[in-house]
């Protein structure tokens, strides 16, 4: 009969310890982990909704305004065009998302 040697586990588990810490320390660097707070949060503007057929949808400035906005999944995602890699969901002034349809708008000719 063979005896079964014991094999010590405590460096196995050094290791694997060892690299989550590291690779949560290497993600962190480059920017991939991001510890925000709720009230971190960044205001990037402010927005109003503007009722087709109203007096002030004849007010309105031609110039774009700075943020793109695109239907993920079912939410709406703000993209601000001046700083690159800014994108945040939108929420109303209650902290409720935006939910949108992922239907195409038509162009306007």
């Amino acid at each position: 009969m063979s005896e079964k040697q014991e094999v010590n586990k405590l460096p196995f588990i050094f290791t694997a310890l060892g690299t989550l810490f590291l690779t949560m320390a290497v993600l962190h660097f480059y920017g991939y982990l991001n510890f925000a707070r709720e009230e971190e949060g960044l205001l990037v503007a402010e927005f109003s909704l503007v009722t087709i057929g109203s007096a002030e949808a004849g007010q309105l400035q031609a110039k774009a305004a700075n943020h793109v906005a695109e239907c993920v999944d079912g939410v709406m995602i703000l993209h601000d065009t001046r700083h690159n890699g800014l994108s945040g969901l939108l929420v109303d002034n209650r902290q409720r998302v935006v939910r949108c349809s992922a239907q195409s708008v038509p162009l306007a000719r």
